[in-house]
């Protein structure tokens, strides 16, 4: 994913948090609100995943997981991902197959 798509501030957050819709797959929540920005993107994994070195190969398997879908996800709104407990043990293709599911069943891909 590359750094313009990244969802970066704490308001932008909750906003998304507040006024998101959301639509989940096995390891993972996707939170969608609209945007003014463009596409933006954050990720959101809580100590209850890991320690830090399991939650920084989460957030790098999520954004490899992303990058090939940018062009083909809808660019006006925000999307924050909530990474579940049980992503920690999931290989690359596991995460990548739940974020492009997630993606379709909230009707975000082109």
């Amino acid at each position: 994913m590359q750094k313009q798509f990244r969802l970066k501030k704490r308001a932008a957050f909750a906003y998304v948090y507040r006024k998101g819709e959301k639509a989940s797959a096995r390891d993972l929540l996707l939170l969608s609100a609209k945007s003014k920005e463009g596409l933006k993107i954050g990720l959101s994994v809580s100590k209850k995943v890991g320690n830090a070195v399991t939650r920084n190969r989460v957030k790098r398997l999520l954004r490899e997981a992303i990058r090939p879908l940018t062009d083909r996800i809808d660019d006006g709104f925000m999307y924050v991902i909530v990474a579940y407990p049980s992503i920690a043990e999931k290989d690359f293709f596991s995460v990548s197959k739940s974020v492009e599911q997630a993606f379709s069943r909230a009707g975000k891909l082109k």
